[in-house]
C-alpha cells in the first residue's frame, strides 16, 4: 500500500548544514515506494535558513515549510510538526522526525519504515544505545546526561524494547499519533525545551505504546554550529515530567478538581 512519508525537521540557525542535509534527503526518493515530503519548522532563526527554504520549496514541490517569527524552543517545533501531520494526513501514512545540524545520518530512514511498518509498531527510535549503535564526537558531560536519562526513564517510564528516550530520531505511525493526540486532548508536549522528546515517550509509556529501536551512528563530530542544549535546564525538565506525566495521572484517579 502506497502512503505518504512526511520528513519533518524542527531548524534553529541551521542555514550553514541545511543544504547539505536536504540533498541527503532527496537522494532518499528513489530508495522509498512511498511519496515523500520533506516540512521544515524554522523556528525563529536568525541566520539565512529562511532564504534557503524560500529557494527550495520554490523549486521543490514536495517539500513546504512553517515559520515561528520568534524562536520557541525545540518543544514548540516538533508541536508544529506533529500537529500539521495528524490533522492532514490520514493514519496509515508515517512522520519521520529528525534533528536539522547535519548530525543523524537519513540513509537509515527506509530501515525505520521498513521496521515500523513489518512489526506493526506505533514508534521506532533511531538509538544509540540499540546494538550497533554508537556516538562519534560527543562530549563526555552530553553522554553522561544520556546515559542518566536512560535509567531515569526505564525507571519511572519503562516502555518494553526503549531504552533511548532523548533521541530525536524516530518514526512514527501518525495513527498513533493522532489516538495520543485525542488522548491528551491535543497536548503530547507541554515542555518548551530539549526534554520534549523524553516527554513524548514518557507519555506514550501511560498509552500502551507498541515501540522499536534501529541502531543509531550519531555524528557529532559533524556538528558546525553550537549546542542549544542547556544541561542544567534540561536535567530539572526531566524531573518535572514526574508530575506532569506520572504523578499527575495518579492524583487526577482519586481527586475530583
Amino acid at each position: 500500500m502506497k502512503r505518504n512519508v512526511i520528513i519533518g525537521l524542527p531548524a534553529y540557525n541551521e542555514g550553514r548544514v541545511l543544504p547539505a542535509l536536504l540533498a541527503k534527503l532527496e537522494a532518499l526518493r528513489p530508495l522509498l515506494d512511498d511519496s515523500m515530503l520533506i516540512l521544515v519548522v524554522d523556528d525563529g532563526s536568525t541566520d539565512h535558513t529562511d532564504a534557503i527554504l524560500r529557494q527550495y520549496s520554490h523549486y521543490n514541490p514536495d517539500m513546504d515549510y512553517i515559520t515561528h517569527t520568534i524562536n520557541r524552543g525545540l518543544g514548540e517545533a516538533v508541536n508544529s510538526l506533529l500537529q500539521y501531520a495528524v490533522f492532514r494526513y490520514d493514519p496509515s501514512d508515517i512522520l519521520i522526525t529528525l534533528d536539522a545540524d547535519n548530525t543523524h545520518s537519513p540513509g537509515i530512514i527506509p530501515d525505520l519504515i521498513g521496521k515500523l511498518v513489518g512489526e506493526e509498531l506505533d514508534v521506532v527510535i533511531a538509538s544509540r544505545f540499540a546494538s550497533g549503535g554508537r556516538e562519534v564526537g560527543l562530549a563526555l558531560h552530553r553522554k553522561l546526561l544520556s546515559r542518566g536519562a536512560r535509567l531515569f526513564f526505564r525507571l519511572f517510564f519503562p516502555i518494553a524494547n526503549v531504552s533511548d528516550y532523548s533521541s530525536g530520531f524516530r518514526c512514527y505511525s501518525i495513527g498513533f499519533l493522532q489516538r495520543a493526540m485525542t488522548h491528551y486532548e491535543g497536548s503530547i508536549i507541554t515542555s518548551g525545551g530539549f526534554e520534549c522528546m523524553a516527554e513524548m515517550m514518557a507519555r506514550f509509556s501511560q498509552i500502551g505504546v507498541k515501540a522499536g529501536e534501529y541502531p543509531l551512528v550519531l555524528q557529532y563530530d559533524l556538528k558546525e554550529t553550537k549546542s542549544k542544549m542547556r544541561i542544567g535546564r534540561t536535567i530539572l525538565g526531566y524531573l518535572r515530567l514526574l508530575g506532569k506525566v506520572k504523578f499527575q495521572k495518579k492524583w487526577s484517579k482519586g481527586h475530583t478538581v
